[in-house]
């Protein structure tokens, strides 16, 4: 068989198969924006800058991770997220301090005149973890909140979540994820609010 006929059976095959529904279909999934309670007054008249959280390359792409061992990475190839995790947590973080109302403004924009603080911060994980007959989902942050004018740091947070799975589907994990993310963002913010107002005193 010549090139040309082998390229134009190859095409056939194809045609065929997507003809019969033989590629899967994808799943999309999102991150929720977080729930805050907001007392509608700025607690500290500062301006805070996000900036995009750091990642490794796994953490961007847009497929769900999962690992079966410490060592080895996999990826669900039809079950991805709306965006790369990296900049669904930069964007849940810059959106959970919006709605807290607690700082004069928060900003993504790398304005920095204007800023007074800066966050910045590193996602670990944002996975399934495979452990034998055990399944869990996985969220692990380290933020920092430092000064953007001078660059000290002022105030450092590490937190890690993990929620065992029962049901064994793509969307528990998700949800699971989603639930972690939730955790550990409270907690570091509550944490980093608290170091600033305790500063000012």
């Amino acid at each position: 068989m010549n090139k040309r006929l082998a390229t134009a059976f190859l095409m056939l095959v194809l045609a065929v198969s997507v003809g019969c529904g033989g590629l899967p279909k994808t799943h999309y999934y999102i991150v929720e924006s977080p729930h805050v309670h907001s007392s509608g007054e700025a607690v500290i008249s500062k301006v805070i800058m996000v900036d995009r959280f750091r990642a490794n390359r796994v953490l961007q792409e847009d497929r769900i991770l999962y690992r079966q061992n410490e060592n080895e990475v996999n990826y669900y190839e039809y079950e991805r997220w709306t965006s790369p995790p990296v900049d669904l947590v930069t964007n849940y973080f810059l959106h959970h301090l919006k709605d807290s109302a607690a700082y004069a403004n928060v900003s993504s924009t790398r304005d920095i005149e204007k800023a007074d603080y800066k966050l910045r911060g590193r996602l670990r994980r944002f996975e399934e973890a495979d452990r034998g007959k055990q399944v869990s989902a996985e969220v692990a942050l380290e933020v920092e909140l430092v000064d953007a004018r001078t660059g000290q740091g002022l105030w450092r947070g590490e937190e890690e979540c993990s929620r065992p799975i029962t049901v064994r589907t793509v969307a528990a994990v998700v949800q699971g994820i989603q639930q972690c993310l939730d955790d550990t963002a409270n907690k570091l913010l509550n944490s980093m609010q608290d170091r600033i107002l305790k500063k000012r005193e």
